[in-house]
């Protein structure tokens, strides 16, 4: 028989949301890792204890915080709608069917007044308790970075004060109105010397081959290769090389948590021999690929030039000597240079000295680790390195960006971007425990997290706080 709904709405409901969460809900799991009381402790300065309306708890809004980045709600009015309808995400925040949701804008007043040092003591300790816990071997870490989409259109730019003379301008503008009356209007050039955006001055300027220029971010990871936690993240403008922010993230981390880093690996962007000294200085075995530089327009590379310890030279594959010069004290090099005018009858010149009329090389005192270097690059074990990289740095910016939004930054100055940097990497850390301590340690996670931010209170708030494991 063909059955038929009647609904009539019911003027008192009373029910309890416990039994509408299924038990292997992934809430569930987090809740029962995740004790945030340390949090009332931790932003008690920021709120006056006599006078005005009672907030939002601190704790709550947290909570909310996980949500919004675990399920990958992009807005806080989004976040906010769906807490609204979802029983989960009510059950999560401790709210009954009866309790209000908090205004979206509430939260935006909230995060700015905490500021980034608050969100990076969440995510350090997290960190911290983590390696007390045996999560974290802190032995082999890989680094890498990626691009994350500002929130400012190219439209923005404006150009700084002072970046140009006034002949300049003046030229410029005479440009522009020629080009009003010529057909095929010229696309305008930024530079991030000359301009800067109006809505979001700490972005910059990228552009990707293919590409129109794009104002970005740029996110830089640090994690522990045996377990895949983040250890470190870090944002800085998307103009940035990663060669700078190596050496500072390194040895941050080496002071903050006391590793025992005994290698880094990362890809070609880092190369640089500053970084290669570093690491060398503080014993720590680099897998870093050299990034080979260029002899012209598409040529030919120093490599290809044998040297002559002997008679202090090199030879070019065309068996031609480059003798010494003189010394590069700007550059700390030796340069040698062909001295007659081989290279202008040379069958190699378009692509070894298209612009010159003789070739020259500079020699450091770095060339014979470039050589050591170039070997390690060519066996077995450095290749399966760099893979290993591949997967488990590059799976993590993956998963970021496609769960966790962090293709486009939700807000606008480095500062909040930073934020949800922190907030990304902790939802992904919480992630890695609940896989970890259920599957590679053979224990209940519970056992070990239970303690974490008991730990984490006396790290840094030295106090202690008294809770039940689970």
């Amino acid at each position: 028989m063909q059955g038929k709904q009647y609904y009539q709405a019911k003027l008192f409901m009373n029910g309890d949301l416990e039994k509408y969460i299924p038990s292997n809900h992934k809430l569930r799991k987090i809740d029962k890792i995740l004790d945030l009381s340390f949090v009332r402790k931790l932003t008690e300065s920021f709120y006056s204890q006599r006078q005005g309306r009672p907030s939002i708890d601190p704790e709550v809004f947290f909570r909310m915080l996980i949500i919004s980045y675990l399920y990958g709600l992009s807005s806080d009015r989004e976040l906010c709608e769906e807490i609204q309808v979802n029983l989960a995400f009510r059950w999560f925040l401790r709210l009954s069917l009866e309790d209000k949701v908090a205004d979206h804008s509430s939260l935006t007043k909230i995060r700015d007044r905490l500021g980034e040092d608050i969100f990076r003591k969440i995510f350090e300790g997290m960190v911290e308790q983590c390696r007390k816990a045996g999560f974290i071997k802190g032995e082999r870490m890989m680094v890498d970075a990626t691009l994350v989409e500002a929130d400012a259109s190219i439209g923005s730019l404006e150009e700084k004060e002072g970046s140009e003379t006034p002949e300049r301008k003046a030229y410029k503008s005479y440009l522009d109105q020629f080009n009003r009356y010529s057909e095929g209007r010229k696309v305008p050039r930024y530079s991030n010397d000359t301009h800067e955006s109006a809505t979001d001055p700490d972005s910059s300027l990228v552009g990707r081959t293919g590409c129109f220029k794009k104002l970005f971010y740029k996110a830089h990871y640090s994690s522990d290769a045996e377990s895949r936690i983040i250890t470190d993240c870090f944002v800085t403008n998307g103009a940035t090389q990663e060669i700078e922010v190596l050496v500072p993230r390194i040895d941050y981390q080496l002071k903050k948590y006391d590793f025992p880093i005994a290698e880094v690996i990362a890809d070609r962007g880092y190369s640089s021999r500053g970084n290669y000294e570093f690491l060398k200085s503080k014993g720590i075995r680099s897998y870093i690929p050299l990034k080979e530089p260029s002899g012209g327009q598409g040529g030919i590379s120093k490599n290809e030039f044998r040297y002559d310890a002997k008679e202090d030279c090199f030879i070019c594959p065309q068996n031609k000597f480059l003798y010494r010069i003189g010394i590069n004290r700007i550059k700390k090099g030796i340069t040698y240079k062909i001295k007659d005018d081989s290279c202008l009858s040379c069958p190699l010149k378009t692509v070894c000295v298209p612009n010159g009329k003789a070739r020259t090389i500079m020699r450091t005192d770095f060339d014979d680790e470039r050589v050591r270097l170039r070997q390690r690059m060519k066996t077995t074990f450095f290749k399966s390195k760099l893979h290993e990289r591949m997967w488990k740095v590059e799976g993590l910016f993956a998963e970021a960006k496609q769960l966790h939004c962090l293709r486009r930054a939700r807000y606008r100055r480095r500062e909040k971007v930073q934020i949800q940097v922190y907030m990304t990497a902790f939802v992904q850390n919480l992630k890695r425990l609940l896989t970890m301590g259920i599957e590679n340690f053979g224990i209940p996670v519970q056992s070990l997290i239970s303690r974490f931010f008991q730990l984490y209170s006396r790290y840094f708030l030295g106090t202690t706080l008294i809770s039940t494991e689970i």
